[in-house]
């Protein structure tokens, strides 16, 4: 009887049962002189994770949720190994720390097309170089500043801060993406990230990244229980897009 043949691919191999589920600490500091209150998340799959870590932060900080959602992404490289975002500040800065290969050139990790991303990190996340200096970008336009440092004992350690009270207005949507999924909020009310992922045959890093920057526009909002819908403002655009 013939074998059967098995296809190995970077998104199988990314998304193929592990014998630990992947894990990342969240620290809250609500003060310079208390201790932070730690909650780990963890998840088997990479991209759920990253969801969580990114609507966390959302919930805590003014900080450019895509901005965040692109340095949280980078935990992909390190395989979350002792992953920790911290939260301080009041939600205007927000580092991104772990114990990974580390970034031995920063100055060139933020410009486009440099990137050490092997195939199976490129399965989840940008991959081509893009992530770290569209972060740079976003929190230049911001006022604020990503910084790049070595962490204690190996890896890296990424730090966005902008300073209170918080960034510019927001830009128009303009990508295809962004326009399909309000159209369809507007239809189904609400959805989770990988309800419109499966719905509008994307990826669900692709319309996480896009729904972060609606919701960081005041476009989406986030219910309690995960799923977005469209706010006031959204709604109103929405029937300027089509």
């Amino acid at each position: 009887m013939p074998s059967a043949l098995t296809l190995s691919t970077p998104i199988a191999a990314a998304r193929a049962p592990r014998p630990e589920p992947f894990r990342a600490r969240l620290a809250v500091y609500a003060g310079p002189a208390e201790p932070p209150l730690v909650d780990e998340l963890q998840d088997d799959d990479a991209v759920a994770l990253v969801e969580a870590l990114c609507d966390a932060v959302g919930e805590r900080s003014p900080l450019p949720a895509p901005a965040v959602r692109e340095v949280v992404e980078n935990l992909v490289h390190a395989s979350f190994r002792d992953a920790v975002v911290s939260v301080l500040d009041g939600g205007h800065t927000v580092r991104v720390s772990d114990h990974g290969p580390g970034i031995a050139d920063p100055a060139r990790a933020l410009m486009p097309g440099f990137t050490a991303a092997g195939a199976e990190a490129r399965a989840i996340v940008r991959g081509v170089g893009g992530g770290l200096p569209l972060a740079h970008e976003m929190m230049a336009a911001a006022e604020g500043r990503l910084d790049i440092a070595d962490n204690i004992g190996g890896g890296t350690a990424v730090t966005l801060s902008i300073p209170a009270p918080g960034g510019p207005a927001a830009e128009p949507v303009c990508s295809e993406t962004a326009r399909e999924i309000l159209a369809l909020l507007l239809e189904i009310a609400n959805a989770t990230p990988a309800q419109l992922a499966e719905e509008l045959g994307r990826s669900r890093s692709e319309c996480g990244r896009e729904l972060a920057l609606l919701q960081h526009r005041g476009l989406v909002a986030r219910e309690p229980s995960g799923p977005r819908r469209l706010t006031e403002a959204g709604a109103a655009l929405v029937a300027t897009l089509f």
